[in-house]
């Protein structure tokens, strides 16, 4: 049985935790997993008739990477840190809050204008529950309510959950790293417990159609968002991220044979893909592929992923995670109001210019927002300059 870590003698106010050394190649790997987001939706809103290849078509599962990654960071980060402790507790809130809140607020607000519009051309009971949204979303809460979750610059989803996450984090870390054979056991059982109760009742009620877009009524659209964004449905993913963490510690495999891992369970999810439930894939199985490429992320230490200008994608990846939909919306009623729709004809220049518009602007959002904001919460709160993320 593996003992926590002391604590060690107090942080200074600027810290949230001891200094760690940077793993950077996971850093990189934020930037990939966006962008296999961003590609997965944009294949569906620029090219809307065709069906994508298998390997895109499971572009959503860039969100299982983030939420193994979540887990594994902050285990890595804070697992010499008593979070039972109120102002190391204090310390763990106010650098999540200023992690994620500065930009996350920018790009729900940025999509306020398609956000109005939609909310206006919905009918009951689709309409109240998206218009919710609009209180629900800033405080974090919107991926509990099924209509409201995916109304509001809709991968923002993705931060309500991690919030849950964080808030049951001081609770967790400690059982996965002092029973981590257990804790397995009781997170295997419940996220299969979870899947099959979705499996089953995706069948029932909405039988025949795609859980990734379902489009066949209020019924359908409310049945899936309950089942693809409900935080506690995703919390095996964020825990499975905090037992990769305590695997990692106790046994290293060779980089290539992780590597070769992640690629022979990717190559046979594509295969199996069309003959698996959704309800699996979107939530979690994807994990096979996903974790051991983060392990082996985790021991990189040289080559492209540690390369500077890879790493720095990987910093801005957040706000590109958040702004691609939204600048889609943009370029979509600028398309519409300025050349009469001829980008439709033309879907491979649309999708280009939305995804170097995307990332102009992430990059914006980053420099601009992100890190400043960020430094000045943490000076506000600590009276001292904040020091640059960790990883």
């Amino acid at each position: 049985m593996r003992r926590v870590p002391d604590a060690g003698p107090p942080l200074p106010p600027s810290r949230a935790h001891p200094p760690v050394a940077p793993l950077r190649a996971l850093t990189a790997l934020r930037f990939v997993a966006a962008a296999y987001v961003l590609v997965f939706h944009y294949a569906g809103f620029f090219f809307p008739g065709a069906a994508p290849p298998a390997v895109i078509g499971l572009g959503y599962s860039g969100v299982t990477f983030f939420f193994l990654l979540s887990g594994f960071i902050l285990a890595y980060n804070y697992h010499a840190v008593d979070l039972s402790d109120r102002a190391a507790l204090a310390r763990f809130g106010r650098a999540r809050v200023a992690r994620i809140y500065p930009v996350y607020l920018v790009c729900l607000a940025l999509s306020l204008p398609w956000f109005a519009a939609w909310v206006m051309k919905s009918a009951p009971p689709l309409q109240g529950l998206m218009a919710a949204s609009g209180i629900l979303a800033p405080l974090g809460l919107h991926a509990w309510v099924p209509g409201a979750a995916c109304a509001l610059d809709c991968p923002s989803w993705s931060v309500s959950a991690e919030l849950f996450f964080y808030a049951l984090f001081p609770l967790l870390l400690p059982l996965a790293l002092r029973a981590p054979g257990r804790v397995a056991l009781l997170t295997l059982g419940a996220w299969g417990a979870m899947s099959a109760a979705a499996i089953l009742a995706w069948a029932r009620y909405a039988p025949g159609l795609s859980l990734i877009s379902p489009e066949a009524g209020a019924g359908p659209v409310l049945l899936a968002q309950a089942i693809k964004y409900n935080p506690l449905l995703r919390l095996p993913e964020f825990v499975a991220g905090l037992l990769l963490y305590a695997a990692w510690t106790r046994m290293r495999m060779a980089t290539p044979a992780l590597l070769g891992l992640s690629t022979l369970s990717a190559l046979a999810l594509i295969a199996a893909a069309p003959r698996l439930p959704e309800a699996l894939l979107h939530n979690g199985l994807t994990a096979l592929a996903w974790a051991p490429l983060i392990l082996a992320g985790a021991q990189i230490r040289s080559g492209p992923l540690v390369s500077p200008w890879f790493v720095f994608l990987g910093r801005i990846s957040f706000a590109l995670y958040l702004v691609h939909s939204p600048v889609y919306a943009l370029v979509n009623s600028l398309d519409r109001a300025a050349l009469g729709g001829r980008l439709a004809a033309l879907p491979w220049l649309g999708a280009g210019l939305a995804a170097a518009l995307a990332l102009a602007l992430s990059l914006a959002l980053h420099l601009g927002v992100e890190e400043p904001a960020r430094r000045r919460i943490l000076r506000r709160t600590s009276g001292e300059a904040a020091p640059l993320p960790a990883g």
